[in-house]
């Protein structure tokens, strides 16, 4: 017979375990579906712990970003798996399927200056660490130094285009 602290002991060890076993498992905890907790503002979706918002109003980047953080934690969207970004894809198909380009929040404020592309960066500073570009753009011609989706990739891979160009945008958000 285990004396009661040690059981408490035990049991916290056990609970502790079970929570870490999919970041062990190297499931991302991001892929999780909508928390039944998360409550979203009308004409916005749920996806793990942030809200998501499509706006068809064309902006240049900066604004875009800018109106973005009118929202608590608000930003352009950063997208950090595959599993978002299927999100996103569906969240702005669902919305329109004419533009060419929508913004997320990546952008180069090197302007191409740090080396082989390393000066890209999401608004909202959460780790660059899932690449999905549609072309590399640190070989490109006609560089753009701000993140994109494309319809040619169905909403998916990320283009560089001109910041100073009004697109419609997805913002990221914590409501």
């Amino acid at each position: 017979m285990l004396p009661p602290m040690a059981f408490h002991i035990l049991s916290w060890m056990l609970l502790s375990s079970l929570m870490l076993l999919p970041q062990v498992q190297g499931q991302d905890p991001q892929d999780e579906v909508a928390s039944p907790r998360i409550s979203c503002p009308k004409g916005s979706k749920a996806f793990g712990f942030y809200c998501y918002a499509f706006f068809r109003t064309p902006k240049s980047w900066f604004d875009a970003d800018l109106a973005c953080q009118s929202r608590p934690s608000g930003h352009l969207v950063s997208v950090l798996s595959g599993t978002e970004a299927s999100f996103v894809s569906s969240l702005v198909k669902s919305n329109t399927n004419t533009y060419q380009y929508i913004w997320i929040g990546l952008h180069d404020p090197t302007l191409g200056y740090d080396l082989n592309g390393g000066g890209w960066e999401w608004s909202s500073t959460d780790v660059l660490d899932y690449f999905n570009w549609e072309r590399n753009p640190s070989s490109a011609s006609d560089r753009g130094y701000c993140g994109s989706l494309s319809r040619i990739s169905g909403y998916l891979k990320w283009r560089d285009y001109s910041c100073n160009v009004h697109l419609p945008y997805v913002c990221k958000f914590k409501d």
